[in-house]
């Protein structure tokens, strides 16, 4: 069985959720332009986050 009929994540959501990571951190050197970016920020990679992480929970309710 692979990953996502196992109910985990399959190696392009987890290629998504790195790549998330990856801008959370680049976005974190850049110099700060108002003091609510990184708030905003972090709220909208977590729901970006939350999207793909998701996905496992809806192929299991689908099956």
């Amino acid at each position: 069985m692979d990953d996502a009929a196992l109910g985990s994540l399959t190696s392009q959501e987890r290629l998504v959720v790195a790549k998330l990571v990856d801008t959370w951190n680049e976005f974190l050197l850049l110099p700060v332009e108002h003091d609510d970016d990184v708030t905003e920020f972090r709220r909208i990679i977590h729901a970006a986050q939350e999207k793909v992480l998701a996905r496992v929970g809806r192929r299991q309710i689908n099956r």
